[in-house]
Formats: structure tokens, C-alpha cells, sequence
């Protein structure tokens, strides 16, 4: 039996087919080639075909490793790119729900560990076909601004942005208009992980871009600070020996803060008469 060809350039792509024959499991369908592609009765969207329908099906590799197709309409595909939502996580990666069956996976090579996506995070991004699997990829700048449909952003204002790039100098948001926003990170109190929605407030408007800051995050996470202390306090007899003088790399090493959040929660917690400041301790306030 000769065995079936594959156009692998239809691969994440949406391309016509012709209905070729009905079987126990799905359906057969021929492309313009005359090569043939399975489509599972579960991957109609809910359609009944006929022998010579023509039909617009996604080629995508199932967990089987073999190309199959689907009626079900991607959200992205090699040409068309939308924000997808983190689903999942393994060795390899994270997963990301593209619309279909199958999550696709967003390998771990395309990022730095520390800066993975958390499971519910928006990722905008394309898909790509390499070494026989379809993978998700993230848009670069040039990409994202070629999406804007010119939808200008307002300095003070503030808009919900999502993490695309983390660099040494800071941190690269997008809109879901496709603004790029850059905060520098002395805007930041902490290194945000990819697709993590951050509030953004507006500080410059530049040729192609936009800068913000987070800064008022620190508000904010300030109060979250002050309740970890509070926490540590309450499960330690309400004395601690940390205090304004304490190490900052001890402060990082038991808290997970940086000296300067320590002290600003630990000034929080006095102001509002809940310990008693020492040198090198803190004392909760019965």
C-alpha cells in the first residue's frame, strides 16, 4: 500500500479540502494534491459531511505524532497571532489553549526559567512548525506594532498590559490593542513572569512605543508585605529577631523581600500601632 503524502505547508494553517469518504472513525479529506488527512467525527464541530463537501479544516499534529485535521476555528495559526491563555505546564514547557483539542506547547527553550508563565497568563503569540510538532511562539516588537490599529494610548492614564519581554533593563508590556509599553525596572518592584497582567499607568509617548510605570504597585504589595510579617510574627510568639538593621540578604532569605519593601512593612505595621520597633527585633503588640 503506498503510503499517504503530506503537504507539511498546510500545517497550522486553515486551508479548503474536499470530503473524501466517511469511516467507522471520521472522515477522510483530500487537498488540492489529492494527499489525504484524517478528521475525527469529535473535530466536526458538531457538523455531519457529505462525500465531496468542501470543508475548512486546520492541519495540526495530535498526541499521536500524526497530522490531523479539525473544523474547530484556531485562534492562532503560522499567519494569524492572538493572545492564548497558559493552561498548563510540564518539563517541556507550558501549554497554551489555542481553541482546538490540543494545547500547544510553549517550549521552555524560548524563555528563561525564572520568567515562566503562570498557569491563567496571556501569551500573544503565532504558531510555528518545527522538527515535526507545532509549537507556540511570542511576536517580537515589529510584530506587535504591525497588529495596532492605531488606538492611541493617554499619558497618566492607566490601562491592564501583559508581559511579552523581560530584559535586564526592564520589562515589556502589550495592550490588548497591541500597544507596547516599556517600564524601565526601578518601575518595578519585582520581575513580573511572561503573560502576567500588570496595571500600567502612562508616563511618555514615543515614535513607536509608549513608557509607564508600575510604581503604584508598591502601594499595593506594600500591604501584602506588612501581612507576611504579620503572619511570620504570629507563628513565632509575636517576637522576631529581624528588624531595621537586619542584613538585607537575610531580610530576602526568610521574608523573599528586598530590604527596602521590609522596611517600608515594617513602618506600615508601626503606623498603624500593631509592633513595637527595636534595632534587630520586632515585637507584635498583644
Amino acid at each position: 500500500m503506498e503510503e499517504n503524502v503530506i503537504n507539511y505547508d498546510l500545517i497550522g494553517k486553515v486551508s479548503s479540502f474536499r470530503v473524501l469518504r466517511e469511516t467507522n472513525l471520521g472522515y477522510i479529506l483530500e487537498d488540492i494534491d489529492g494527499n489525504e488527512y484524517f478528521l475525527h467525527h469529535n473535530e466536526c464541530d458538531g457538523k455531519h459531511l457529505h462525500f465531496n463537501d468542501e470543508v475548512d479544516a486546520f492541519l495540526y499534529v495530535d498526541k499521536m505524532k500524526r497530522v490531523a485535521a479539525t473544523l474547530f476555528k484556531p485562534l492562532v495559526t503560522t499567519k494569524k497571532a492572538a493572545f492564548c491563555e497558559v493552561v498548563g505546564k510540564s518539563d517541556s514547557g507550558v501549554y497554551v489553549n489555542i481553541g482546538i483539542s490540543k494545547d500547544i506547547l510553549f517550549s521552555k527553550d524560548s524563555y528563561v526559567e525564572k520568567h515562566e508563565p503562570e498557569v491563567g497568563g496571556l501569551l500573544l503569540g503565532n504558531l510555528k512548525y518545527r522538527a515535526h510538532n507545532l509549537y507556540f511562539r511570542l511576536l517580537n516588537k515589529e510584530e506587535i506594532i504591525a497588529l495596532n490599529k492605531g488606538d492611541e494610548l493617554e499619558v497618566d492614564k492607566k490601562y491592564v498590559a501583559y508581559v511579552y519581554r523581560i530584559s535586564d533593563s526592564g520589562v515589556n508590556f502589550v495592550t490588548k490593542d497591541f500597544n507596547v509599553i516599556f517600564v524601565h525596572k526601578s518601575n518595578l518592584r519585582s520581575r513580573p513572569k511572561l503573560g502576567e497582567a500588570i496595571e500600567v499607568k502612562i508616563t511618555k509617548i514615543n515614535e513607536t512605543d509608549y513608557t509607564g510605570t508600575a510604581i503604584e504597585q508598591k502601594e499595593i504589595e506594600r500591604l501584602t508585605d506588612a501581612d507576611v510579617i504579620l503572619n511570620y510574627l504570629k507563628d513565632h510568639n509575636g517576637v522576631m529577631n529581624y528588624g531595621d538593621k537586619t542584613d538585607a540578604m537575610v531580610i530576602d532569605h526568610v521574608f523573599k523581600m528586598s530590604k527596602s519593601a521590609f522596611k517600608r512593612a515594617l513602618g506600615k505595621l508601626y503606623k498603624d500601632d500593631l509592633v513595637i520597633l527595636e534595632d534587630k527585633k520586632t515585637i507584635l503588640k498583644r
